[in-house]
């Protein structure tokens, strides 16, 4: 049953407000690749050219250089969001101003704040999964990938003993940044309490002329390089890798990273009725999700030793 009550049998004040819990929202969808109409696995090609020049002082046509195609599968899992409400667990408390109890008139209080609470904790979940998830979880997570999986091949790694701070993190994160990374933009993503503390520490230190740091902010550039950005994502907070190491931070470019699905922001879109059968009221979500690394090679990965 979906409806946890813990309402006192009354009524009270303020019956026609219903508050719903803070939540961290969902970021990291924002930022990467959407790879869409993926219904169980599929491939990412990619394209590796070179050239070679050579001496045009003369007649003639000699070729050189290559073109490497090569590709990555991305896999994704069925995924759905069931959930069932009896209105009449409503009937003693606060909230049974809204209930109807006359057949084909079956009403649930509140129902665009149910409905908003669930969409919101689907991505909330789903935000926490693309990150942390292990090779036991129903897809595999980016970090995961990246530590034990086949993208693990060639990822940056970059591990800091204990005493770090916010600072270390991210500068050991820029510091393994590929200059081609740079080039493409990079991202650095970290926890909310990692770039929280990194404001900190940029506020407190330099510059009298410079303006403070905002910590509300969804991104802030890395000092000195607008090539580089730090974005704070929920699914980075007290995440640890599959060899039980904290995971402090991911560089890339944000396109390097993919989540794959069949039909985008399918993960918002819901269905809910009244079933006559039952006598309940119904909450359906039905999308497909993964995740792959494009080139893990362009990845910096910074962990706690």
């Amino acid at each position: 049953m979906a409806i946890i009550n813990n309402l006192p049998e009354y009524v009270n004040a303020h019956t026609d407000e219903l508050l719903t819990k803070a939540v961290l929202g969902a970021t990291t969808l924002d930022y990467i690749s959407i790879m869409p109409n993926v219904k169980s696995k599929d491939s990412l090609t990619y394209l590796s050219s070179t050239v070679e020049f050579q001496d045009a002082s003369v007649c003639g046509f000699n070729a050189a250089g290559d073109d490497t195609l090569s590709n990555r599968t991305i896999e994704v899992a069925p995924i759905k969001v069931n959930k069932t409400y009896c209105e009449k667990d409503l009937r003693k408390t606060a909230i049974n101003h809204g209930l109807l109890f006359e057949a084909g008139r079956e009403t649930l209080p509140f129902e665009e704040k149910f409905m908003d609470g669930n969409i919101t904790a689907i991505n909330v979940e789903l935000e926490k999964e693309i990150w942390q998830n292990d090779a036991t979880d129903l897809f595999p997570g980016f970090i995961y990938q990246t530590v034990a999986g086949d993208a693990s091949v060639g990822a940056i790694d970059a591990s800091l003993a204990a005493g770090y701070g916010a600072d270390d993190i991210i500068d050991a994160a820029y510091d393994k940044l590929p200059t081609v990374v740079l080039e493409k933009g990079a991202v650095i993503f970290v926890s909310h309490t990692t770039f929280r503390n990194y404001v900190k520490v940029l506020n407190a230190t330099c510059c009298a002329n410079r303006p403070l740091m905002d910590a509300a902010a969804k991104e802030i550039e890395y000092p000195g390089d607008s090539r580089v950005k730090i974005v704070p994502v929920a699914g980075l907070e007290g995440a640890k890798d599959s060899n039980s190491k904290d995971a402090l931070a991911y560089a890339t470019w944000a396109k390097n990273m993919v989540y794959g699905t069949d039909v985008e922001g399918s993960e918002n879109v819901f269905k809910f009725w009244y079933s006559d059968d039952d006598d309940l009221f119904k909450f359906k979500v039905l999308f497909n999700a993964g995740t792959a690394i494009a080139f893990p090679d362009e990845v910096v990965y910074v962990h706690a030793q």
